[in-house]
């Protein structure tokens, strides 16, 4: 005889998970469609159908513990063919919403992200953060700010490069110091419920985990909604070339292997605001201009694929699936970091300082937006996805066979 389980209900827990999209999870009836129709989806303890009855018994604990979460890549496919529309694809957001904002630290943070009331107040603090810089490092004429006479200018003639990029280096510093715990604690509440013993070590998890990633394997995979698929690839690569970027011009800024960059090229906080490329020699302006045409291609990249996803979520049917307010704010933030970027570039190229500077200044409050809270936004997800994944790596949690797709496919 087995022994008995206690099973805790979290009743709160279950209106949680329903305020951030999966309202519908009571419909469902447990006919394993979702399952069965997902081409990621093991053959061994299948999701979505365990999390859709976990969520519906309110079993918090489970689910926190359940790497699972990651393995969906949010195709769709399980809305658009259940039966009854649960859409078991909305509860998956919503959990993996919940977990990042329940293993926040400090928690408050998790809590602020979430919930359109605290917007104003998360704007305040870095426009008054920036404020406070322009005017400490300017001095007060009216016409150094917001100059009349148009002609060549500098963005570091509006507010000084070296206090900005302190404030935003010492700030992310101490918010991934705060946050490391917060991943820490995920890691560590990450369970096996397979009772298999570990099949490869972490690193070479990691190794396999950032191929798949790099190459969007399992993204290429979710052919019901392409659309995601093309705009996620595009934030992907444009983010990934503003970290090369952002590499080389910190080389140049702390004088390894000497400044190979014009001198007034500063941390690509900027890097999408432009910078002077007229240097006498010869090598490092090319190499300024390569940089500079590198970062303004990465930034129409976020653009494009930010526009893709916003457009796409704003047709709310069921192939799309519903989109939460964290969905929506960190995609509107990363449009209008990439958008202003850009901005910046032409209207220094149009010698407008009159529009450029207000426009590097939004700039430089939704990159600390991006950046100071990218461990409580959905930003965090990338994290949380890629621990849960080498997690799953380890013990060699793959999906079905391909024998079994095709005789599914075969029979509908």
């Amino acid at each position: 005889m087995r022994d008995l389980i206690e099973v805790k209900n979290d009743v709160e827990f279950i209106k949680e998970l329903k305020k951030r999209g999966g309202e519908t999870l009571k419909k469902c009836y447990q006919c394993a469609t979702c399952s069965v129709v997902c081409d990621l989806s093991p053959e061994e303890n299948a999701f979505p159908r365990k999390e859709m009855i976990w969520a519906s018994w309110g079993l918090k604990e489970e689910l926190l513990s359940d790497p699972d979460l990651w393995l969906c890549h949010g195709c769709m496919e399980c809305s658009e063919k259940c039966p009854r529309g649960a859409r078991p694809a909305d509860l998956m957001a919503a959990l993996r919403d919940y977990v990042y904002k329940h293993f926040a630290v400090p928690k408050f943070m998790g809590t602020a992200l979430g919930s359109p009331k605290y917007l104003p107040l998360l704007l305040l603090l870095p426009i008054v953060l920036i404020s406070l810089l322009v005017m400490i490092t300017q001095n007060w004429d009216l016409n150094n700010l917001f100059p009349i006479k148009e002609g060549p200018f500098r963005y570091k003639e509006f507010v000084a490069h070296g206090p900005i990029e302190m404030l935003f280096i010492s700030g992310n510093i101490l918010i991934f110091a705060f946050t490391f715990f917060g991943y820490k604690r995920y890691w560590d509440n990450l369970q096996c419920k397979l009772n298999r013993p570990k099949v490869r070590t972490f690193w070479q998890s990691v190794w396999q985990v950032l191929v798949d990633l790099f190459l969007h394997k399992k993204f290429s995979r979710c052919t019901t909604n392409s659309t995601r698929f093309w705009g996620h690839l595009l934030i992907f690569y444009g983010f990934l070339g503003a970290m090369i970027a952002t590499g080389v011009v910190v080389i140049n800024v702390i004088g390894i292997f000497g400044k190979i960059l014009p001198e007034d090229m500063n941390l690509p906080i900027r890097m999408f605001a432009g910078f002077d490329i007229h240097n006498p020699d010869e090598l490092r302006e090319f190499f300024g201009l390569f940089v500079k045409l590198f970062g303004i291609l990465s930034g129409f990249l976020i653009v494009i694929g930010s526009l893709m996803c916003l457009i796409r979520r704003y047709k709310t049917n069921l192939q799309h699936g519903k989109s939460s307010y964290s969905d929506m704010l960190f995609l509107w933030v990363v449009w209008g970091v990439a958008s202003t970027g850009l901005l910046c570039v032409l209207f220094r190229l149009m010698h407008t300082a009159v529009l450029g500077f207000p426009t590097y200044f939004i700039h430089l409050v939704l990159v600390y937006f991006l950046l100071w809270y990218m461990p409580y936004s959905k930003f965090a997800h990338m994290v949380y996805r890629f621990l849960g994944l080498v997690f799953l790596k380890m013990y060699g949690r793959e999906e079905k066979s391909p024998k079994l797709l095709v005789t599914y496919n075969s029979n509908n």
